[in-house]
């Protein structure tokens, strides 16, 4: 097994659901942590449960100069990124296409997709310099099979299998590994099935 201690890795949208469990596991493993949310309360309480060192971030990553600000001010302690767990994203509206809200729909682009895309983006340079990294973006079943409303949300987790899997091309031969992780159905904050 593959030794964590030590290691330090981001955890997006951690505060609840999925991303909290993650950091959870990964504190237990003894990862220095850095979890993001918009809630900075909820980020810190977590913080304060977590047998770990562990940096808080509350911005919206939806924002990109705010998602790039994060990202260049990691503390040294912190800045070492080996692990990226792109699992910030939200499911909003269940109506059918010809009655969603276009809001709902660029929301969730911009938080499942370009969120994620930002921050990759910012980290993979540091991690290739470093000769090391683990990249897991958390995708969703509903990229792969569709339901009636789940239009643009099964859309932007397509788009989150499919970038891991280009990913993994791009990185063939360097010490970065990247893993798609595709939930199923999933009591969270946003999303209670």
């Amino acid at each position: 097994m593959f030794e964590l201690t030590g290691y330090s890795a981001i955890v997006t949208g951690g505060a609840r659901g999925i991303g909290r469990a993650i950091a959870e596991a990964l504190a237990r493993e003894g990862v220095r942590l850095v979890i993001t949310g918009r809630r900075d309360t909820l980020l810190k309480e977590l913080a304060a449960s977590l047998p770990t060192e562990v940096h808080c971030m509350a911005f919206d990553i939806r924002e990109r100069d705010a998602t790039l600000r994060a990202a260049a001010a990691l503390p040294a302690a912190f800045s070492d990124i080996y692990g990226l767990v792109n699992n910030a994203g939200l499911a909003l509206g269940l109506e059918p296409a010809t009655e969603a809200n276009l809001e709902d729909w660029e929301t969730m682009v911009e938080t499942n997709i370009l969120g994620l895309i930002t921050l990759t983006h910012a980290l993979l340079p540091g991690m290739k310099q470093r000769g090391s990294g683990h990249i897991v973006n958390v995708s969703s079943i509903a990229g792969t099979y569709p339901y009636p409303g789940g239009n643009v949300y099964g859309a932007t987790k397509a788009f989150v299998t499919q970038f891991s899997l280009n990913l993994r091309a791009d990185l063939l031969g360097l010490p970065i590994r990247v893993t798609n992780i595709e939930p199923g159905m999933v009591e969270t904050e946003f999303s209670r099935v």
